[in-house]
């Protein structure tokens, strides 16, 4: 018991001395001091004291050769504690002051990664998410021979199946108030500006759905001709997905159709 609080009171006065020695050279520190402790804090990864000294000596070494360490380490250090925003604003001015740098494609990687971290999930604003699929697409231009192909890949994968989520839950979503016309709409482009979605089946089942309610809600002069462009609907779906999990349904709503599209007199006959 004695040995453990003298253990602790130990500990509190090495990080109190700690602590002190910090802010000394934070509040009273060269650009010198404060160069060599940002380093050292950011490579014992206390990066949140590291970028306060990093940016109070930023103006210092802006004609100097260590500015390249201290605006890599500055959005490094702001990445891994997670506020991409700034990290973002760090990498592209290194970006931009040192395009030669041998850090460059580390530093458009982690403004991908930055984007893509902060890209929400599908039912909000996707505006980072675009960014995201950008920015990685710049980073494989950028760097074909590099060994973060792959993973840049698979990110636009992920991020482009989020969008396709958007897209089709949007369409659903006219689906299920009733606004049949403009859920046909957002079903193609779901289709068309997605090729190869997953979702793909289930937009042409919804796709059919809303033309069969479009047709058999019409009024008289409109019903002949919306039937017939879902049965069309209906056509092309079981010709591409004839064992889909939908199409007993499918089969259903076409039947009715054709009886809605006979003649009274022979349904009555």
């Amino acid at each position: 018991m004695l040995r453990s609080v003298k253990l602790s009171l130990v500990l509190g006065v090495v990080l109190l001395a700690s602590c002190g020695k910090y802010n000394k050279v934070l509040n009273k520190g060269t650009s010198e001091e404060r160069y060599i402790m940002a380093n050292d804090l950011y490579k014992e990864e206390s990066y949140q004291k590291a970028n306060r000294l990093f940016e109070l000596i930023l103006p210092s070494y802006e004609s100097k050769p260590q500015k390249e360490v201290v605006v890599f380490r500055l959005a490094d250090g702001y990445f891994k504690e997670k506020d991409y925003t700034t990290a973002i604003y760090y990498y592209e001015k290194f970006i931009r002051n040192f395009p030669k740098s041998t850090e460059l494609e580390t530093a458009q990687y982690q403004i991908a990664e930055s984007y893509f971290n902060l890209s929400p999930k599908y039912s909000i604003d996707q505006t980072d998410t675009k960014k995201a699929m950008e920015a990685f697409q710049n980073f494989i231009d950028n760097n074909p021979d590099s060994d973060k192909i792959a993973d840049a890949n698979k990110r636009i994968n992920e991020l482009s199946y989020k969008l396709e989520t958007k897209a089709f839950e949007i369409a659903k979503q006219y689906y299920k108030i009733g606004i049949y016309s403009s859920a046909m709409v957002a079903f193609d482009n779901v289709i068309l500006d997605y090729l190869g979605t997953s979702y793909k089946e289930e937009a042409m089942f919804y796709k059919f759905k809303s033309a069969y309610e479009l047709g058999i809600n019409s009024i008289y002069y409109k019903k002949e001709a919306r039937i017939n462009d879902a049965i069309k609907v209906y056509t092309r779906y079981k010709k591409a997905y004839p064992n889909s999990e939908y199409i007993k349904e499918a089969d259903d709503l076409y039947n009715k159709l054709l009886k809605e599209s006979q003649p009274k007199q022979e349904q009555n006959s």
